[in-house]
């Protein structure tokens, strides 16, 4: 059983940034991407390897960004996933519903983008739905062609030839490259030109608009919301906490345009985030902004079209085959988290599966927990702690949460059956969280981490907001953990993926059942620190 565990944390303001980098100006990521392969069925997954680092290979965000878009310019797919030490290993799930059609998958940061040509990566993919041929139809180019950067030949001329479910080995001990860092087997894709074959960096996009605020995440990922009243009041304040595995609660004040930063920092996954106001008795009116940028093509920049002829019948056949079984060969979902240095400590803990349970918490906090008062002003219930530093009792409210959502509604809170609440944390001392002050901290866990079946308060917005990508892996590099096994119905068109590959000695390759056309991609750094693909030809023969 997974322990559900609870962590409140005090903030970095925005402009408390490293030295290094963005406070010298020195500061160009370059974002390159490496992808398992290029060519999917719908329903199917694509690997990818990301790096955003400077020139001298030192890392800023905490946080990428990919995206799936189609050929007006609309993404279809989007995905947010941690980076560490400005690396991230990840995956696209290509969306059932999507048209047979050529697709761009981009990569960037919140701000790379805007700090240097090479901020964007982006490649072009095909998806085949079998239910959904392609409808697009070829237009006229004009003006500019975008070339995009090819993968050298590692070999020129020479493809390694293979039979249907043979091993064999690839050497690279010997070769010129550099530090190698990726490498893919896959299926080629016969079905994207020369034209489109590669990557693009940020030439095929529009110069991003100069009013764009671009957000830095140094520590982790930032919510920018928006206080949506005709009215600024920026003494107030607004809440969002987050729930999942961790829960985590982050405060600020609107600015005078009613921007709201909540930085989320550590935390590495949620399940959906909570928005609330200090302002129990106003409306809450707040949206949240989504973090992918507004990125448009140039209006010369055009898609392939794509083309499926009966001549590839067999081919998509054996494509369609592998995107249905492949499931069957990868995935530990693990969701592991580093430690967070927290800022609430708890004076006293009270585990009440120690206690006798009363039937709700107004009897239970009179008559087991000494630090908190309850008392009854105007019908209305008040809970007042203990202030230890100076042996007296704080007049004002504490800070009240259950698995990091806060609950303003005492009253709810005193008939509340504890039944499913595991520990109450009381700090019995001012408590300062961010730009507020608190008269102490009473903090609810429970077993579930699911507010014990406590109602979510009638003032509280559940949002709508897409997840950070948790920790995904292939049980194997070559995506089938016992490819050796003879009768085992092997159809993986992607035959080897490792983003982070050692060639200190021989790859062993390992076909499946489906003959064609493959190709090694090798993504590696060169003597000067660049980023570059090495690409080799493989056949399997019937």
């Amino acid at each position: 059983m997974t322990t559900k565990k609870i962590f409140t944390i005090l903030l970095f303001v925005l402009t408390a940034l490293p030295k290094t980098g963005w406070g010298q100006n020195k500061l160009e990521e370059s974002v390159f991407a490496h992808i398992s392969k290029n060519i999917a069925v719908t329903g199917e997954t694509i690997w990818f390897s990301m790096q955003a680092l400077d020139a001298d290979q030192n890392f800023y965000s905490k946080i990428g960004y990919a995206e799936l878009v189609d050929r007006s310019g609309q993404p279809v797919h989007q995905v947010i996933y941690p980076l560490h030490l400005g690396k991230s290993e990840g995956y696209i799930e290509i969306p059932k519903d999507l048209e047979s059609d050529h697709y761009l998958l981009r990569f960037y940061t919140r701000i790379s983008p805007k700090m240097g040509q090479k901020g964007v990566f982006s490649q072009f993919i095909t998806v085949i739905n079998p239910n959904k041929p392609s409808k697009a139809k070829a237009m006229t180019q004009t003006g500019k062609t975008y070339l995009p950067i090819k993968a050298s030949n590692l070999d020129q001329g020479k493809v390694i030839s293979m039979s249907k479910k043979s091993n064999t080995d690839f050497d690279l001990t010997g070769s010129n490259l550099g530090k190698v860092s990726s490498i893919s087997i896959s299926i080629a894709n016969p079905f994207l030109p020369e034209t489109h074959s590669g990557y693009f960096h940020g030439e095929i996009y529009q110069q991003i608009k100069d009013n764009l605020e671009l957000i830095p995440e140094p520590y982790g990922h930032i919510v920018h919301g928006k206080n949506l009243n005709p009215e600024i009041d920026t003494t107030e304040t607004f809440f969002l906490s987050a729930h999942g595995v961790q829960s985590f609660l982050s405060s600020a004040k609107p600015k005078e345009n009613g921007d709201l930063y909540f930085e989320i920092g550590a935390l590495k996954a949620y399940n959906y985030l909570i928005a609330q106001s200090s302002d129990i008795e106003k409306q809450l009116n707040f949206s949240p902004e989504l973090p992918f940028l507004p990125l448009e093509f140039k209006k010369d920049f055009t898609f392939p079209v794509l083309k499926l002829e009966e001549k590839d019948r067999d081919f998509l056949s054996d494509l369609i085959t592998s995107g249905r079984v492949t499931a069957y060969f990868y995935a530990n979902d693990s969701v592991e988290f580093a430690p967070i240095v927290i800022g609430f400590d708890a004076d006293k803990t009270y585990l009440l599966d120690d206690y006798t349970r009363f039937e709700n918490l107004e009897v239970t906090l009179r008559e087991y927990v000494p630090e908190v008062l309850v008392r009854k002003q105007d019908k209305k219930t008040l809970f007042k702690v203990l202030n230890s530093p100076l042996g007296s009792v704080f007049q004002e409210n504490p800070l009240i949460m259950i698995d990091a959502m806060p609950v303003f509604d005492t009253d709810a809170l005193a008939a509340f059956n504890p039944v499913k609440i595991q520990k109450l944390e009381v700090m019995t001392r001012e408590f300062s969280f961010n730009q507020d002050k608190y008269s102490g901290v009473m903090s609810f866990t429970s077993f579930g981490n699911d507010f014990g079946s406590f109602q979510l308060p009638s003032n509280a917005l559940y949002l709508n907001y897409p997840e950070i990508q948790k920790t995904k892996k292939p049980i194997s590099p070559h995506l089938n953990p016992d490819p050796a096994q003879p009768n085992f119905p092997d159809f993986r068109s992607t035959l080897y993926w490792n983003a982070d590959q050692d060639f200190t000695v021989p790859l062993k390759i390992s076909s499946s059942e489906i003959p064609g056309d493959f190709e090694i991609i090798i993504g590696f750094r060169d003597a000067s620190g660049n980023m570059k693909f090495a690409r080799q030809s493989v056949e399997v023969k019937n």
